[in-house]
């Protein structure tokens, strides 16, 4: 899915997760703050600034690996 999906479902409290993150890697949103699984926060724009990478490659997280 696209960021802007995966945006959309990390707002509503959906787990999401990129290509490039880790088996336990995954965020969630608070209005345009990200919230990592280690509860690192930061703003969305600010993350995703010059990151064209992360405009493709997003998954809803699971745990079933």
């Amino acid at each position: 899915m696209t960021l802007t999906e995966a945006k959309e479902l990390a707002q509503k409290g959906i787990k999401v997760t990129h290509r490039y993150f880790t088996d336990e890697e995954y965020m969630i949103m608070k209005g345009n703050i990200i919230i990592f699984e280690d509860d690192v926060q930061i703003f969305f724009d600010e993350w995703t600034k010059g990151k064209d990478y992360l405009n493709e490659g997003w998954s809803l997280f699971s745990t079933e690996n």
